[in-house]
């Protein structure tokens, strides 16, 4: 499957991995800050950036009212805006798991691999058992020609959960890069065996 992405001056097209946050889940993922702060007395019109905007540049160290605008520009497909806001988070809290998750997903979607390497492992020295996490930052370093790192943090994933999709798969497309073709088709038999008993 052919996907492109748009970042600025950049634009690419990406085949053959899968990603293990699909923007679905990334979008559920930002959700819960909303939610939380509007739970807290923040009301908020629905899609109305400006009412955040308005609040951030009234509180520029509210880490909690900028991840909600953060959240909502990546949500919208506004990666450049959210990319700003996440690091702006970033440089008030260097330890925030969702800057830098959502800087890690930014940079892995807009193929932009060194910058993605960098936030997802710091993100990971939080959450090391981020299986999701750790799948794209295997295809990350795949896509840097790091084959033999890759290769093996998604055995690691294998071995933290067999049945993991997409370590599978993408496991089998990496092996088939780097010339090992028996053992990329063996891989993609067990993904294909683990995913016909989901369906």
């Amino acid at each position: 499957m052919l996907h492109k992405f748009s970042f600025g001056l950049l634009s690419v097209a990406v085949f053959t991995f899968i990603s293990c946050n699909t923007n679905e889940e990334k979008k559920n993922d930002n959700s819960f800050v909303q939610t939380k702060s509007i739970n807290e007395g923040i009301q908020m019109p629905s899609n109305d950036f400006s009412f955040l905007e308005e609040r951030v540049g009234k509180d520029s160290l509210n880490i909690e009212i900028r991840t909600m605008l953060a959240s909502k520009y990546y949500s919208a497909g506004e990666l450049e805006k959210a990319n700003y806001h996440f690091l702006r988070i970033y440089e008030l809290d260097n330890k925030n798991f969702t800057a830098l998750s959502n800087l890690g997903n930014i940079y892995y979607d807009t193929q932009q691999d060194d910058k993605a390497i960098q936030y997802y492992e710091k993100a990971l020295e939080i959450d090391p058992d981020n299986i999701n996490m750790r799948c794209d930052l295997a295809t990350c370093y795949s896509r840097i020609n790091k084959l033999k790192k890759a290769i093996e943090i998604l055995n690691e994933n294998i071995k933290m959960d067999y049945n993991h999709l997409q370590s599978h798969y993408n496991l089998s497309v990496i092996l088939k890069l780097s010339g090992r073709v028996k053992e990329a088709d063996e891989e993609m038999k067990i993904y294909q065996k683990i995913s016909s008993t989901i369906r």
